[in-house]
């Protein structure tokens, strides 16, 4: 039989004077049980696949299709918005291994090795670093927007190696800060005189006058290739002279962007593989796949589709850049087969 009280609020017998000899139903309420049972059931609602089979079998199939081109969940979201989880949700169903999908089939799931620092490394200053300095960039860009009330566009500039050697091509590399927009040139030999003909290329090709707008600004490293910043500058006589500055010993932190986005072409040529069988058509081609995906720090938009507002409009056309369709993404090595 139950007692009247436990009807009303608090519904329990904790409070009432009576109970040690009420013969009635008792009612206790216990904190550290009530919390482990909220706890338990707060774990569990979370637990399997919020979706009937219908739902999750559209979701798999769709995940399935885009992962095998080599793009990232955050890209399938951004992209498709009729899909009914969060990017998060979509981890979780990989880890739980619901989905027909691997871990190594995502681009970044399998995270690389912690680099190990060398600390007793110390790279000499050389003479053209002076008033080229990370702190003479620093300086350069607060003046700027002091002159003009806007930033200056950083266009940061870096090499990427498939094999070391004196025989082996690499890639110069260049990314408009603002954008994320990534250019690509590939070079016979890492040196000065392989970086002065891909700037006469781009100056020949685009003219004093752009050059100057677009490159007001280079940050880059430290490497030998980059020792020469006073042709690079070099804009004719009736143009202003371009800025190029470098980041501290190593401090490869200090052009982040660069170095984020060269992971995207190690997808499609991954490291210790050689550039000596590349053409540019291809090189070209790949970096129009790179520049052409939904980006999650611009809640899907594209580096083409932001560079399309700082630039000329005639600019991807001479340098033979196009926006690639999403349906039409490949960001792996299936894009050379």
């Amino acid at each position: 039989m139950n007692c009247p009280k436990t009807s009303k609020p608090p519904f329990v017998c904790n409070g009432c004077h009576s109970r040690t000899c009420c013969r009635k139903n008792r009612f206790m309420y216990f904190a550290e049980d009530a919390n482990r049972e909220y706890k338990d059931k707060l774990s569990t609602s979370r637990q399997g696949i919020n979706l009937n089979p219908e739902e999750f079998d559209k979701l798999n199939k769709i995940v399935k299709d885009v992962i095998e081109r080599g793009l990232s969940f955050a890209m399938i979201i951004s992209s498709n918005k009729d899909i009914p989880v969060c990017k998060r949700t979509l981890y979780r169903y990989q880890q739980m291994e619901y989905l027909n999908t691997l871990n190594i089939d995502l681009p970044r799931k399998v995270r690389y090795k912690k680099r190990k620092k060398n600390s007793n490394s110390i790279i000499k200053d050389r003479k053209y670093r002076i008033g080229r300095t990370y702190q003479d960039f620093l300086k350069f860009k607060q003046e700027f927007f002091l002159e003009n009330e806007y930033d200056v566009e950083v266009v940061e500039m870096d090499t990427v190696e498939g094999i070391k050697g004196e025989n082996e091509a690499v890639l110069l590399t260049l990314l408009f800060t603002s954008s994320n927009f990534l250019m690509a040139f590939k070079m016979e030999h890492k040196n000065v005189e392989c970086v002065s003909k891909v700037f006469d290329y781009l100056k020949d090709t685009l003219g004093y006058d752009m050059f100057c707008d677009l490159f007001k600004c280079i940050l880059t490293d430290n490497g030998v290739e980059f020792s020469n910043p006073e042709y690079i500058e070099d804009n004719g006589f009736e143009s202003l002279k371009s800025r190029v500055f470098y980041c501290d010993p190593n401090r490869s932190d200090q052009k982040g962007k660069i170095e984020v986005c060269h992971e995207f072409i190690r997808r499609y040529i991954p490291k210790g593989v050689s550039f000596n069988s590349y053409s540019q058509e291809q090189i070209t081609e790949m970096i129009n796949h790179i520049n052409s995906v939904p980006r999650d720090l611009f809640k899907g938009q594209s580096a083409f589709s932001l560079q399309y507002l700082f630039t000329y409009e005639n600019f991807f056309e001479l340098l033979g850049y196009k926006q690639i369709r999403y349906e039409n993404l490949i960001l792996n090595s299936d894009l050379f087969k």
